[in-house]
């Protein structure tokens, strides 16, 4: 589908792009350096070029080009690494000059998820983000076929592949799609039923490498695949968790967020976030050890409006408290923990109980036609979420329930919402 490429390799040359009134952030540059160290380059050499405006041939313009090309022969590098996007043309013309496969940001990212991914659900979200940031990136690379041209309306062969490319890559988009959703509708059935049973979901959310794996299985004692490296795991997990001993919760690691997440891989890995998205409460864990505290809680209140998930009440938890005497930016109220070592987690959990007291609480509801004053009241709370029907005629709501809506519905009107005997009241 794309233009011939290089081969692809290991020793880097990472290209600080700044156009216009960019700003710089030493941030930004070492968490390239650690997607490149996660998707096992070797990152040799690091330049920067400030421009105006992008070069339209080449985004960088000739005379950095030439700089470009002398630093890759005599380092003898096979890889150029930009923190900033390009077109198609741009990206071809840097190949065709320098003779190295280019990557971009974006792509990095999205070869590392494709490694990372484990279940099917996760390889076809990664396959859908890989194919529609493809969809943008076709160009007429075949253009060296094309030896005739003339006559009224005739094409080029190098037009005619274009097409035929755009065509496949839409097909295989929209049957990549139509398998996705088969697998999200199996995870929304299987969401519905935990609303159900009024086990309340706890979604551990959070900048990618800051220990929520750990955490999860520190929690649940599990065997969820943890590393120190970025998205180390992409796959939602959940766990049963006696909270405090006392209360059932369910508790989800989610995939981890990062600055600029490309907006590919947000609509890709919609489902997986809807774990977040459809959570009681959010646990935002942070790396108390990180300099940047700030700036990295900024990027995360960023990825969950965009989800739409930023009016879920939520606790801040600072991880890797080992690491570090202070912790910066700490707020009050606050978690404090060391996955790691296991210190601090009973406080959490009874952190995450005293706010889970009180708060409203989804559950699914079915009514029959007759119920349509339980209807007609669960709208006056303003309560209600959503709502379909079955082929039955009964309806089906999502409900947003404080505990004391939930008994005025039991005493006053009859209406059953006991929690499972399992389960112990907050």
């Amino acid at each position: 589908m794309f233009f011939d490429r290089p081969e692809k390799g290991l020793k880097t040359l990472l290209l600080i792009v700044r156009i216009g009134n960019s700003a710089y952030h030493e941030h930004d540059v070492e968490e390239l350096r650690e997607l490149a160290d996660s998707a096992g380059l070797s990152v040799e050499f690091t330049e920067s070029v400030a421009r105006h405006a992008a070069h339209p041939a080449t985004c960088i313009g000739r005379g950095k080009l030439q700089d470009l090309a002398d630093t890759i022969r005599s380092r003898n590098l096979d890889l150029l690494l930009l923190d900033h996007e390009l077109t198609a043309t741009q990206q071809r013309n840097l190949e065709v000059e320098l003779n190295v496969r280019v990557l971009t940001r974006t792509e990095l990212i999205l070869h590392i998820f494709e490694a990372r991914a484990r279940t099917y659900e996760g390889k076809l979200q990664v396959e859908l983000a890989m194919l529609s940031h493809a969809q943008s990136h076709l160009v007429r690379g075949w253009t060296h076929l094309d030896r005739q041209r003339g006559g009224v309306n005739l094409r080029g062969v190098g037009e005619k592949q274009l097409a035929i490319d755009k065509y496949l890559l839409q097909q295989r988009i929209s049957t990549t799609r139509s398998r996705l959703e088969k697998v999200q509708r199996r995870r929304t059935q299987q969401r519905r039923k935990r609303m159900r049973s009024r086990i309340p979901t706890v979604a551990l959310v959070g900048y990618t490498n800051t220990g929520k794996s750990t955490l999860f299985n520190a929690l649940t004692r599990s065997m969820v695949y943890a590393d120190d490296r970025l998205f180390a795991t992409l796959d939602p997990t959940v766990r049963q968790l006696d909270l405090a001993g006392r209360y059932q919760v369910l508790l989800a690691d989610t995939v981890g967020f990062i600055k600029d997440l490309p907006m590919d891989l947000v609509a890709a890995f919609k489902a997986t976030l809807e774990e977040a998205t459809n959570a009681d409460l959010l646990v935002h864990v942070m790396d108390a050890s990180a300099a940047n505290l700030d700036e990295v809680q900024s990027s995360v209140e960023k990825v969950l409006a965009e989800i739409g998930a930023e009016s879920i009440p939520k606790i801040a938890v600072y991880n890797k408290t080992d690491l570090t005497n202070e912790c910066t930016g700490i707020r009050q109220g606050a978690a404090y923990v060391s996955a790691k070592h296991s210190d601090g987690l009973d406080e959490l959990q009874e952190h995450v109980l005293r706010k889970l007291q009180g708060l409203p609480r989804k559950y699914c509801i079915e009514l029959e036609p007759t119920e349509g004053k339980i209807r007609s009241m669960l709208y006056q709370m303003h309560a209600v979420e959503a709502e379909s029907y079955s082929e039955d005629g009964r309806a089906l709501l999502t409900v947003n329930l404080a505990r004391e809506q939930v008994q005025e519905l039991e005493s006053r009107h009859g209406f059953c919402l006991h929690a499972p005997q399992s389960q112990s009241t907050i």
